[in-house]
């Protein structure tokens, strides 16, 4: 059977946004969040869950490997045939942790799928090409570039217009832009971004 959509939740201390959608895929830890919700798979090397449930398909992996949960979880989620990740719990966790999950996106996009972070009033993209994301007008938009530089060639719905937007890893331009609709478009020309969106 194959989903659009599924549901990625990681091991973080908490989760603050109800998950919507009915195919879900647990990292490990991430287990906790969805008990007595029903789990497509339970994916990784179990060094956090300790008592392994029953009933649900269990992918385990070595300890000692080359991959986060998260990585081998999304690759799992495409094998179903997924075109979007909607990732909870991204947030929260050990810095190292946080960064990581941002990385997440990017990677999603080079399985050629869409993905998200969503947790609470925040949630995260990433694009090479263009992004239409719904929030509401006042939202934070931070725009960072991912994995060197990038250039947004224009924006709808910003504050601050970017346009032919030259960003750099190591300059802070693009934080704390402001949404002026309830639909903001990115387009990039060059490079990729991330994007995180924050409510108020």
């Amino acid at each position: 059977m194959e989903y659009k959509t599924v549901a990625l939740v990681l091991n973080a201390p908490e989760i603050k946004t109800e998950i919507a959608e009915s195919a879900i895929v647990a990292a490990d830890g991430g287990f906790r969040h969805v008990k007595g919700k029903k789990v497509l798979a339970l994916i990784g090397d179990f060094d956090t869950l300790c008592d392994i449930p029953e009933g649900v398909d269990i992918v385990r992996f070595p300890v000692e490997k080359n991959s986060t949960d998260g990585e081998l979880a999304l690759d799992y989620i495409k094998s179903l045939g997924a075109e979007k990740a909607v990732i909870y719990g991204g947030f929260g966790g050990k810095p190292e942790h946080v960064i990581g999950n941002l990385n997440l996106l990017a990677y999603a996009d080079s399985l050629n799928m869409r993905a998200e972070i969503l947790d609470g009033d925040t949630r995260a993209f990433f694009t090479r090409h263009t992004l239409e994301i719904n929030c509401e007008t006042g939202d934070s938009v931070s725009v960072f570039p991912f994995g060197g530089s990038a250039v947004v060639a224009r924006s709808e719905s910003l504050y601050y217009p970017l346009e032919n937007l030259l960003l750099e890893p190591q300059k802070s331009r693009g934080i704390s832009n402001r949404a002026t609709s309830d639909k903001v478009l990115l387009e990039v020309s060059s490079g990729a971004i991330t994007v995180i969106v924050r409510r108020g």
